[in-house]
């Protein structure tokens, strides 16, 4: 579009994939109890201290501009008060509108890129307190569900990987075809899978896998 800054272009693009998805329903929580808050799920100062300890210094700062290095280094200090916040976004079930905000980077996937629908992939530098509070409330919620885990799933769990996927697929092949039968695969790749996730199915789903309900109010405001 004529006097269209190249910014508002990659802004407009980025934004039209998730547009037409629905926001979050205002009345998802009236039948969820969320008074379920327990000790099980305070955060400790040594916990996060840990954490801390293990930043990347060359980690680039997300949208609140607090460095990984200051917090590296000054973990033994800032360990409880950030914990103390931490707690507090979970008991009550808030998230600050700085943590959901994110530095996005547009990434080349082939150079030089020449189309920005397709060959742009947007990277968001998040806070770096808010990874940190992803990182528990993701140990918590893989501790609800990983029972519930297919055996063959790969991705997004410790341990596995691409490679385990691999040579799970190859065994399965290849037994096969030693047993003389035959193989057909399917393979499907769903575009932005990730950015058209509708967060309504995706909170309904928590809650009937038996997901807490302070955790279900957390994830409606995040």
């Amino acid at each position: 579009m004529p006097g269209t800054s190249l910014v508002d272009v990659l802004n407009n693009t980025f934004v039209s994939v998730s547009a037409d998805l629905p926001p979050a329903d205002v009345n998802f929580l009236t039948d969820v109890d969320v008074s379920d808050y327990s000790e099980e799920y305070i955060i400790y100062p040594e916990e996060v201290e840990a954490y801390l300890s293990r930043l990347n210094v060359y980690k680039a700062a997300g949208s609140d501009e607090i460095s990984t290095r200051f917090l590296k280094e000054d973990a033994t200090v800032l360990c409880e008060p950030v914990a103390a916040l931490l707690n507090a976004s979970i008991s009550e079930g808030f998230v600050p509108t700085i943590w959901k905000s994110a530095e996005v980077i547009p990434v080349p996937k082939t150079h030089p890129p020449r189309l920005t629908e397709s060959d742009l992939r947007p990277i968001s530098l998040l806070p770096v307190l808010s990874k940190t509070l992803k990182y528990f409330v993701r140990q918590w919620i893989l501790n609800k569900l990983e029972a519930t885990f297919h055996p063959n799933q790969f991705g997004c769990l410790k341990k596995r990987s691409t490679t385990h996927a691999l040579v799970s697929v190859l065994h399965l092949w290849q037994s096969a075809l030693d047993r003389g039968e035959s193989v057909r695969a399917l393979f499907v790749d769903f575009s932005k899978v990730f950015d058209r996730v509708n967060h309504n199915i995706l909170l309904h789903k928590l809650c009937f896998q038996g997901i807490p309900g302070f955790l279900l109010k957390w994830f409606h405001s995040s």
